[in-house]
């Protein structure tokens, strides 16, 4: 294989798994702030109230880890 397109080859995967590392993060940190509000729901006995903070805080958490680590590949 030329020098060339190893390079090329190398330099696609890394910039792949900073995505997915990037999406991953996001994901995980909305749907761990859901899934905590769910459980304070779950047990105060409310109904959509916790939900919905953990959900706004998942999202908040989840654009700041997006935004450090593109912070950090610049």
């Amino acid at each position: 294989m030329k020098e060339d397109t190893k390079k090329f080859l190398k330099e696609l995967f890394s910039g792949g798994y900073r995505a997915s590392a990037i999406g991953m993060s996001l994901v995980i940190a909305i749907f761990l702030g859901a899934f905590l509000g769910y459980l304070l729901d779950n047990y105060f006995g409310t109904k959509y109230v916790f939900k919905i903070v953990g959900l706004i805080l998942g999202i908040i958490a989840g654009f700041r880890n997006v935004y450090t680590m593109g912070k950090k590949l610049k």
